[in-house]
């Protein structure tokens, strides 16, 4: 694929679904796009797929090797066959936008699969991370120039998909397949191009992961919006004695009877008496709401900087922080110029 930025690119229709999203990535690699359970298998491997052999015997795959898959399926030949379940196929092609047909029961079961996806992604803490090291993994066999074009790619896909969203009319956006709520498919587009306008690396991947849990999750993804900001760091920490609901709404109702805690290494702040203002529009962060100085950065809420938090960050004075952005800046000015003489 030969594609610079600023080149013109036309999308047919863009849609925020699995299939439209997972082929940007192939249409950059110049290679045909893999079909319905093997696309599905290629982004959240082993989350879904468990292998059935022929004899009815079940082989566990590498990846979550203690986890419940959701479809179970056959390899025959090297290619992916169902098992025992006629309506895998059609399920698995509504959910990633290859399938036409929409029969009521096959919906209902993909949105069970989303429903369950969702939960298990924020109940089970290693999934997620696991998640976003296999889609950085994915983007890293690109070589520099792909990863270029990619970025650009998704850049103008997700402008382009917000475009064609708002053209629809309401109506038209009800009855879509897996029909999004306003704004859940606000969050997702937002948190990828977010994201994607960093121009660096993480930006790359983590915005791209933010088009694959959308477009596969649909409105399902609203609960992960709801919990991590663009960067998937949490946004707030959840008050409560045990984790019940009874727990929580007793806080809301009479907070001083709960003592405020972390659930981490200690039980108080990990910079007590500090207080920590955003690198770029100097917000004070500590009063924003969800702020908590044990995350390793913070996404200040009103300009959208990362600002990293950590011992390295603590500084004796504002003249003294003034300093080492100074001394950074002349760094970096020395080491390009360096860099350029040879």
């Amino acid at each position: 694929m030969n594609l610079k930025p600023g080149d013109e690119i036309t999308f047919e229709h863009p849609q925020l679904r699995l299939g439209y999203v997972s082929e940007l990535y192939d249409q950059v690699r110049d290679s045909s796009a893999p079909k319905q359970l093997d696309l599905l298998n290629r982004w959240f491997p082993g989350l879904f797929l468990k292998e059935r052999q022929s004899d009815g015997t079940v082989k566990e795959l590498p990846e979550y090797i203690d986890r419940e898959r959701m479809i179970y399926v056959t390899r025959y030949h090297g290619r992916l066959y169902l098992g025992s379940e006629p309506r895998v196929t059609q399920i698995a092609g509504r959910l990633i936008g290859t399938a036409s047909s929409n029969q009521e029961k096959e919906r209902l079961a993909g949105e069970y699969i989303q429903k369950n996806t969702a939960r298990r992604l924020l109940g089970e803490i290693e999934l997620l991370p696991a998640f976003l090291e296999h889609t950085e993994a994915m983007i890293d066999e690109l070589n520099e120039t792909q990863k270029k074009q990619f970025h650009y790619l998704i850049y103008m896909f997700a402008l382009a998909t917000a475009d064609d969203w708002y053209a629809r009319t309401v109506y038209e956006r009800d009855e879509e397949l897996y029909a999004m709520d306003e704004e859940v498919f606000d969050s997702v587009i937002y948190n990828a191009f977010f994201q994607i306008t960093r121009y660096d690396h993480e930006g790359l991947v983590y915005g791209f992961a933010w088009l694959l849990l959308g477009s596969l999750l649909r409105n399902q993804c609203g609960r992960l919006t709801r919990t991590f900001d663009s960067s998937f760091v949490p946004l707030f920490r959840h008050f409560s004695e045990d984790g019940s609901l009874q727990s929580s709404l007793h806080y809301l109702i009479a907070p001083q009877d709960f003592e405020h805690y972390y659930t981490g290494d200690d039980c108080d702040q990990r910079f007590p008496g500090y207080e920590w203002y955003c690198d770029s529009c100097h917000a004070h962060l500590n009063e924003q709401p969800g702020f908590d100085d044990h995350l390793e950065f913070w996404q200040c809420r009103a300009c959208g900087s990362i600002n990293p938090i950590s011992e390295s960050e603590v500084y004796d004075s504002e003249e003294h922080w003034r300093l080492s952005q100074k001394t950074s800046s002349q760094e970096k000015e020395e080491s390009s110029e360096t860099t350029g003489s040879e």
